[in-house]
Formats: C-alpha cells, structure tokens, sequence
C-alpha cells in the first residue's frame, strides 16, 4: 500500500469524514437486530459501534471506522498526513479497491438522500 519510501500512494487515499460517512450508512443498512451478532463475530464493542452509527462520538475514532470497514470487507491502513491537525487518511490497497469504495459510498448517499426526501446530488 506504500512505497519504498514508506509514503503512500496518495491516489489511493481517502479522508477520515469520507470513511466514516461510509461506515455510517453501511451500519444504518443492517437489518434490525443483526447490530449485535455483527459486532460478537468481529469483536468489536457494541456501545462504541452504535455511537458510531448514530453520531455520538465524543471524538474522531479513526481505529474503529478502520476496524469496522475491515469488517465490512473493506481493507485499509491509515496514515496521517498533517501530524498537527490529525488529518487522519485511510490507504486503499489499489484504485480498483478505491473506486469501489467510492461506487458503494456513491450508492448509499442517494439511497439516504431519497429516505430523508432530498434529491441525490451528482
């Protein structure tokens, strides 16, 4: 995912509000109830994964959205570029995996923008 000077591919990064919109709505898409064997079968805490799905962080998580997109079949590696401001980025294994990304994202922004009754944006 980087190269041989330990920098990343920067056509292959996506910001931390991008990934975590992501994880958002592909959590909101899980059938009632499935929340929880969801998060047994990966190991992940319960509580911090609702506040994640519903917004209630306290702070940016960038380890959990990157644990959670693992467990959706989405594998990444984070960096973060501005060591200042924590400008979290997540690193995508190749533009195809990166343009699928952005496809689903795609995908699910319009399907939550016809449930609030908002015409998609394109």
């Amino acid at each position: 995912m980087s190269n041989s000077l330990g920098f990343p591919d920067i056509t292959l990064l996506a910001p931390y509000s991008e990934c975590l919109r992501y994880v958002q709505l592909r959590l909101k898409a899980l059938p009632q109830g499935d929340l929880t064997a969801f998060c047994a079968q990966h190991g992940l805490t319960y509580t911090n994964v609702v506040n994640l799905k519903n917004g209630k962080l306290k702070r940016d998580e960038p380890r959990l959205v990157q644990r959670v997109l693992r467990a959706l079949g989405v594998p990444t590696d984070i960096v973060r570029i501005d060591i200042g401001s924590g400008a979290n980025q997540y690193v995508f294994g190749s533009a195809e995996l990166l343009a699928q990304f952005r496809e689903q994202l795609a995908f699910f922004d319009a399907a939550a923008q016809r449930a609030a009754g908002t015409p998609p944006t394109t």
